[in-house]
């Protein structure tokens, strides 16, 4: 397989891929080496960089990932307000979303034990819309699944992680009478 190829390939599954994907797995799905698969994500890079693209390819600590380019935050943000305004949630929703945010990964059990009512169908919209998903299983009788709120979460709102959205929650509670 020629070098553009491998790319080709390389930027699908980074793309269709949720989850930070290894060196070792792409090397052993196009069959090639790790050094080769390295050298190509870099040549990505690059090519991302320099053509000012929509996406950019990072390396996180479980391996790499295809994420979009930080130079269109700001209109990224009006799409998903604007989507939002389109497909806006339920007050149980926003419930459920806040619990999962602040609490997550989190059981569907603990929820509704915190909300006190079942959520069930607020856990399947939100799974939906994308805004949560489901970040593995407790290792207790019957499994539960936990949840974690996504990437499309944190953007949707304007920020990058918890801590962030955790400091724009104590700014709200400092200027409050």
């Amino acid at each position: 397989m020629d070098k553009t190829a491998v790319k080709s390939v390389l930027e699908s599954i980074l793309f269709l891929s949720a989850e930070p994907i290894e060196i070792a797995k792409i090397a052993k799905i196009l069959d090639i080496s790790e050094r080769e698969v390295e050298d190509c994500i870099e040549e990505l890079k690059e090519e991302y960089k320099n053509q000012k693209r929509g996406f950019i390819v990072i390396k996180e600590e479980k391996g790499y990932t295809l994420v979009t380019n930080p130079e269109n935050s700001k209109y990224i943000k009006e799409y998903f307000e604007f989507e939002q305004k389109q497909s806006s949630l339920s007050q149980a929703a926003y419930e459920v979303l806040s619990i999962i945010a602040l609490n997550g990964p989190i059981t569907r059990q603990e929820i509704e034990r915190i909300r006190g009512v079942s959520s069930d169908n607020v856990i399947k919209s939100l799974l939906e819309k994308g805004l949560i998903k489901e970040a593995g299983k407790l290792d207790t009788i019957g499994k539960p699944t936990l949840y974690e709120v996504t990437e499309l979460f944190y953007y949707s709102l304007g920020i990058q992680n918890l801590e962030e959205l955790k400091e724009k929650i104590m700014q709200r509670e400092d200027t409050s009478i």
